[in-house]
């Protein structure tokens, strides 16, 4: 049987069709329409509530009104403040920042030269 089947024009050969390709297309598209999530998002209604306290000193920030809107709406659901919201967002990156600091990246003097070329002059008085 082996060699000889295809030596032989008189046998029709019948290759079994399948189409590996749509199958594998298929289970991909399927697998990203259930996990819809953007790279690096957070779902802001998933956030636990931080209980650790640390000196706190303030500062304005601006948002856009719809944003805001939504960080009110966020903040009142989770029964907390927009401040502490918008800080569980920058809670990660920060701390990923920190532990990938230069070593003779000087926070302090920066911080400091920052608050003397700073436009709002206010807060220094």
């Amino acid at each position: 049987m082996g060699i000889d089947k295809f030596l032989v024009d008189e046998e029709k050969v019948e290759l079994p069709k399948k189409n590996y390709k749509s199958k594998v297309d298929d289970k991909l598209k399927t697998k990203f329409e259930e996990e819809e999530v953007k790279p690096n998002s957070i779902n802001l209604l998933e956030m636990e509530e931080d209980k650790k306290s640390s000196k706190k000193v303030s500062m304005s920030i601006y948002f856009d009104e719809d944003d805001l809107k939504l960080l009110k709406a966020i903040s009142k659901f989770k029964n907390t403040t927009v401040n502490k919201t918008v800080m569980s967002i920058l809670e990660g990156p920060l701390e990923t920042t920190k532990s990938n600091l230069p070593n003779d990246f000087n926070i302090d003097k920066l911080a400091k030269d920052y608050d003397k070329t700073s436009r709002n002059k206010k807060a220094r008085r």
